[in-house]
């Protein structure tokens, strides 16, 4: 990602799919209390464990972990609202937290299914509140709300890279945000979603393709889209 003449450069498909490897670098590996020569699934299992002990610091940690993805799903899903929502998964998880049993990527699938059941409770809400499916529609296309003075490049990469992912077909954005960029597997992301697998393998697929055309200036082949339907 780079700047020419004062402008944003497009994001790449690579910026596009890897938004979240930055955030999913273990805990460890960024020093700390809980650092140590431990593997990834030892060291989440022994934040849940202090966390749900009532360790401030470990459950500090585990949202370090995930909130930046979590926060860059919301956006997609739910543009303007997605802090709102983040903040009230979280309080939701610590809630729940001492019921929850499993391993790191059980972790990340329940998590992402509180935030999804938030989504769309809110969504019910605004419902009820006589707004227009129309409007609801355009807030949920709708990106965070970006700052104009912005001067960290990374940072104008993500939000053009997730204006790009919220363009997409409202099921099409959501597997590519959970098998991509949450880095959920097949499974996972189908449970979630209420889908079969291959159903969401094919949902992935296309929406990466059609990212893809999208920053080729092209447009999307639907025979290519119908015909190239591969695992993700």
């Amino acid at each position: 990602m780079g700047v020419a003449g004062g402008s944003r450069v497009a994001p790449t498909l690579d910026e596009v799919v890897y938004l979240g490897a930055s955030a999913a670098q273990p805990t460890g590996a960024r020093g700390g209390r809980f650092s140590g020569d431990v593997t990834a699934s030892d060291e989440f299992g022994r934040l849940l464990a202090a966390a749900q002990n009532g360790d401030e610091d470990a459950f500090a940690a585990i949202w370090r972990r995930f909130n930046p993805q979590l926060v860059r799903y919301m956006r997609v899903m739910a543009g303007g609202m997605a802090e709102d929502l983040t903040a009230d998964t979280w309080l939701h998880v610590t809630r729940k937290l001492l019921s929850f049993e499993g391993d790191e990527t059980a972790f990340r699938a329940w998590l992402y299914t509180i935030a999804r059941n938030r989504h769309i409770d809110w969504r019910r809400q605004a419902s009820r509140r006589a707004e227009s499916p129309a409007g609801l529609e355009a807030l949920e296309r709708r990106p965070g709300n970006e700052d104009p003075v912005a001067t960290v490049e990374a940072k104008m990469s993500t939000r053009s890279a997730l204006a790009l992912v919220a363009t997409l077909p409202h099921d099409q954005a959501e597997a590519v945000m959970l098998r991509a960029v949450a880095g959920l597997p097949v499974a996972a992301a189908a449970e979630i979603m209420g889908r079969p697998p291959g159903t969401v393998r094919v949902l992935c697929h296309r929406g990466l393709r059609k990212l893809e055309d999208t920053l080729r200036g092209s447009a999307v082949d639907p025979s290519r889209a119908r015909h190239q339907d591969v695992v993700v």
